[in-house]
Order: C-alpha cells, then sequence, then structure tokens
C-alpha cells in the first residue's frame, strides 16, 4: 500500500481533478493525505467533495508547502509515500506502474516516473538521453542527469521508501526549489528507478512559476550550503556532474534574482561562491554585482554561448 501526500493552497479550480486522478486509479490500494496550507479559497470545500474514506483532509494555518508535505509525511502509515501537487494529475495506471517497478527493483528505495507539461492546450513530455528508452524501467544516477537537462524527479512523479523520509524531510520556510533541494540529498546515496511512460502532468503556468521570479536570499544560500555538502559525499565521478550542473544552474538563478539583494548580501553571496563555481560563473556573479543589468546580459549571453 502507498501514501499519497497532497499539499494543499488556494488550488480550488483544479484540486477535484486532481483527486479525482488518484481515486480512478487502477491500483486501488492507498490512502491520501491531503495537507491544506491555510488556504484563502474554497480549496477544502472543493476537496471534500468526493466522499471517500481513504481520502484525509487536515487542516492547518499557512506555513509553506515544506511543512504541509512534512506533516503528510508524518501522518503517512504505509511503507511509501508519493507526493502529488494539488493542481497536477496522474494517468489512471500511474500507481499499477510503480508497484510493479517495486517489485522488479526490491532493493532500490527512489522510484520516479515519466511526466509531461502542460501549458494552455500543449502538451509536452520530459525526454532525457540518459533516461531508459520509452516503455521501459531502469535506474538512472540523478547527478548525471541533471548534469545536462532538468531533474528527473519533481513533485508530482516520485514514490520513496518512507524510511528515508524519516532521515530526510522538506526544509521548512523554503519557497522555492524546496523539492530539489530534497532529492539531492536523498539522490547523494540512492540512484533513481525510472518507469519511462507519461504517468504524471504537471501545470505550466508561467506568470505564476517560481523559475520565473527570484529566488529569495535566505533560500539561495541554504541551497549552496547543501550543495557544498553533498559535494563532499559523492564520487569523483558524479561530483563532476554536479558540477556542470550548479555551474549552469546558480549563475542563471542569480541572474533571475540578485536585483532583490542588497549589497551586503551580495557580497556575502559572491564571498560564498569563490570556493564553489568555475571562474566563467564567478564572472557573471562579479559582473551582475559590478555592472549594469544591460551589461551583464550582454556578457551572460557571451559566456552561455
Amino acid at each position: 500500500m502507498i501514501s499519497i501526500v497532497i499539499p494543499l493552497y488556494n488550488k480550488e479550480p483544479y484540486v477535484l481533478e486532481t483527486l479525482q486522478s488518484v481515486v480512478n486509479q487502477t491500483f486501488q490500494s492507498f490512502e491520501v493525505i491531503v495537507v491544506d496550507d491555510g488556504s484563502t479559497d474554497n480549496s477544502v470545500a472543493v476537496a471534500k467533495k468526493i466522499n471517500d474514506p481513504r481520502i484525509c483532509i487536515i487542516e492547518r494555518e499557512n506555513e509553506g508547502v515544506s511543512v504541509a508535505r512534512n506533516v503528510g509525511i508524518e501522518h503517512a502509515r504505509f511503507d511509501w509515500v508519493a507526493f502529488l501537487d494539488a493542481d497536477d494529475w496522474w494517468a489512471s495506471n500511474f500507481l499499477e506502474a510503480f508497484v510493479k517497478a517495486l517489485n522488479d527493483f526490491p532493493e532500490e528505495k527512489i522510484f520516479a516516473g515519466g511526466r509531461s507539461r502542460v501549458f494552455k492546450n500543449e502538451t509536452e513530455r520530459y525526454a532525457h538521453p540518459y533516461l531508459p528508452k520509452d516503455g521501459s524501467v531502469g535506474k538512472v544516477n540523478y547527478f548525471q542527469v541533471i548534469s545536462k537537462y532538468l531533474p528527473p524527479i519533481n513533485s508530482s512523479n516520485v514514490v520513496m521508501a518512507k524510511s528515508l523520509l524519516k532521515e530526510h524531510r522538506f526544509r521548512p520556510g523554503m519557497k522555492q526549489h524546496e523539492d530539489h533541494d530534497l532529492w539531492i540529498r536523498i539522490c547523494a546515496q540512492h540512484e533513481v528507478v525510472f518507469i519511462n511512460e507519461p504517468l504524471s502532468f504537471y501545470r505550466k503556468d508561467l506568470q505564476n512559476s517560481g523559475s520565473a521570479s527570484g529566488f529569495s536570499f535566505t533560500d539561495f544560500l541554504n541551497y549552496l550550503k547543501d550543495i557544498k555538502t553533498v559535494s563532499e559525499i559523492l564520487s569523483s565521478e558524479e561530483k563532476n556532474f554536479f558540477k556542470r550542473y550548479y555551474n549552469r544552474f546558480v549563475p542563471i538563478r542569480y541572474f533571475q534574482s540578485y536585483y532583490q539583494y542588497s549589497e551586503t548580501q551580495r557580497k556575502e553571496f559572491y564571498t560564498y561562491c569563490k570556493g564553489l563555481l568555475s571562474k566563467k560563473s564567478i564572472c557573471i556573479v562579479r559582473g551582475l554585482n559590478i555592472f549594469s543589468f544591460v551589461n551583464v546580459y550582454s556578457i551572460f549571453k557571451k559566456l552561455k554561448g
């Protein structure tokens, strides 16, 4: 059996479809823990429209998505935990495919499935050269995958052993990349079994996308600290993969965020990055701290090219 954790905050237009995608699964042995994080709309009322004894709704004051997921983990009764965001949905065979993979790979603890991004009327399926071939299942190295592209795991396509989540939790208060922050810590010691089928679907709203807005200074610094800590326990090969990732990711996110940081914070950020990033990436960070937006944008385009 599987415990499904769904954090909920102001998703009134979508949560019914999300929950229906769960109760309509071909595999029916599960429980659903919906943790409402102080919604100010009718999200909870909509969620309660589905009368299913397997669905438990916990209502709390707003403390952020990380705390909501952690509360869900604490209430999970089963050995495997799946995560699903309240505006995403699953294919009807999502759980069935995962249960088969769990049986085929009994020693593994992290399982992820193929996902598709839905924006307006377009659907784009996640693809990557390091994934198993289409329609198959196999193990992937998380750090090898992110060295080239987006992570193989997101907050709606993963099932993992609850035992892992006793050691590692979502970072409370973190508003962006809180899921990726957890994945890098867990995947430093575990491979990912990837089911390359279109099993989960997530909405991409560019106006509300976290990746389109600034990364708070505290969140960013904590993320950098995790990068440094995780790097110390990786193999040499994984460390090189990871370097390729964060030397691309950090400058891009800093470019999107630095305008909201104080001069003192920018200096602190630069000091911390000096011992972590490549010379090219440090050049971008330093340039953002010194030059105008226009000048740095032209520098950034040249370095990226």
